[in-house]
């Protein structure tokens, strides 16, 4: 079963104050496990969403129905004057207090599907899960498991539109279909349909709803300025057509490749990596990337950003994680990163606290690619503290969020005892807290 959470967790998160980005400043955005036939991780946005998202969402309108509960322990949808809307469910949910998210019993057994108050069907109740980011719900992840075993998985919008893969018509019915679907219905993800505007044959999932690929397909971010989506897509068929140098339509080889899709359906970044790994998804600054790209020699790693723009170029034996998310106490909006050098043949990836055994050394890179400071060992964060220790010339200093020396290298070792600090200085341990002031 998929995880889902209902929509009072936007009232939840502003309850507890969790406004801003600043959770977590500190390496890679956590990610949600759901099952989709096979493990798959996917983002959440909870504690990581600026205040614009929760400015725009305030004045948002009640769930215009209501879930009734059975006593056959059944669920179905009522209007505010007691009609029944539809029948049969279970498992039910309210999204964003815009949508239900429900199975219902059909021919081929219980399967999934999403509708509004009014019952308009979003996704077609055909599908054996549905996963969507649990604090937005702008975008929903179908899956069907395959007779051979293998899950297909395509990408439907919040008007029910298919994101990927693009259905395809026959040309018998090319003519009338553009003309039901001269625009598409494009909102703001709050019941606003001002922006509507014509796109290339957009195709209801209702219309097509077994357009499905093989495919590991999981939500990578959230651009809240835009109010759009970002995909992680590994493809695991060769499907895809795309174009050549000479713009000729080819078939690229794909398999086992992922690539960033936003949600209109565009490659922002290629099917060509063995792995992209988001590092700042939801904090309204642009998505941040750490791409693994493996030949038969050895396994390299780089920084891109949402569009595809190469900040710390390929190289074996290296880690990037985020150092800060570029939005500080004070104001500062520089993004930070943190480049790791490893061990000779190390495959290490994640957090520096769960891989400083693979780490030689250092740096502290800014978003254009400038180098900030170097250690020589890992720059390792303090439990309790906003601040950092880094090594220069066999002593260890300590820098804060920023990049910016606290205080130059001149212990010879220090021991972090979480709401104690003791650093080392010409053979004697003192604590932290007398040579500057602790948060």
């Amino acid at each position: 079963m998929v995880i889902i959470v209902n929509n009072a967790i936007k009232k939840i998160v502003r309850a507890a104050g969790i406004k801003s980005s600043s959770a977590l400043p500190f390496g890679l955005v956590v990610l949600t496990m759901m099952t989709l036939g096979t493990a798959q991780a996917t983002i959440s946005c909870a504690g990581y969403l600026p205040n614009s998202y929760f400015e725009r969402i305030d004045d948002n309108e009640e769930f215009a129905g209501k879930l009734v509960e059975l006593a056959d322990g059944s669920q179905q949808l009522e209007d505010l004057n007691g009609n029944v809307i539809l029948e049969g469910l279970t498992d039910a949910y309210i999204l964003m207090d815009k949508y239900l998210w429900a199975q219902q019993l059909g021919a081929n057994g219980k399967n999934y599907g999403i509708v509004t108050a009014t019952g308009e069907v979003i996704v077609p109740f055909v599908y054996d899960n549905i996963a969507t980011q649990p604090d937005i719900s702008t975008s929903f992840i179908v899956s069907i498991k395959a007779p051979n075993g293998i899950t297909k998985q395509g990408i439907i919008d919040r008007n029910g539109y298919w994101i990927y893969p693009k259905p395809k018509i026959n040309q018998k019915d090319n003519a009338t279909h553009r003309k039901k679907s001269k625009q598409r219905r494009v909102d703001n993800g709050y019941g606003d349909y001002s922006d509507a505007k014509e796109t290339a044959q957009p195709i209801k999932a209702g219309d097509a709803p077994f357009n499905l690929i093989a495919a590991n397909i999981s939500h990578a971010h959230y651009d809240s300025d835009k109010d759009g989506d970002y995909f992680l897509v590994k493809s695991l068929s060769n499907d895809i057509k795309n174009k050549d140098n000479a713009g000729k339509s080819a078939i690229q080889s794909v398999i086992n490749k992922t690539g960033l899709l936003d949600d209109q359906g565009n490659w922002v970044i290629a099917q060509q990596y063995d792995a992209l790994y988001p590092l700042n998804a939801c904090s309204g600054q642009p998505l941040y990337l750490q791409a693994v790209l493996t030949t038969a020699e050895q396994q390299q790693t780089a920084l891109l950003d949402q569009n595809a723009h190469i900040i710390i170029p390929f190289a074996p034996n290296q880690n990037i994680e985020l150092f800060n998310n570029g939005v500080l106490n004070n104001g500062d909006k520089s993004t930070l990163f943190l480049r790791s050098i490893l061990i000779e043949g190390s495959h290490a990836i994640g957090m520096t606290e769960d891989i400083k055994d693979d780490i030689v050394s250092a740096q502290i890179i800014n978003a254009t690619g400038k180098l900030i400071l170097s250690s020589d060992a890992p720059i390792i964060r303090l439990l309790y503290h906003q601040l950092f220790t880094y090594k220069e010339g066999g002593k260890y200093g300590l820098i804060n969020e920023q990049g910016k020396i606290i205080l130059k290298p001149q212990f010879d070792s220090y021991r972090d005892e979480a709401d104690k600090v003791w650093v080392e200085k010409n053979g004697e341990m003192v604590s932290l807290d007398t040579l500057i002031k602790l948060d």
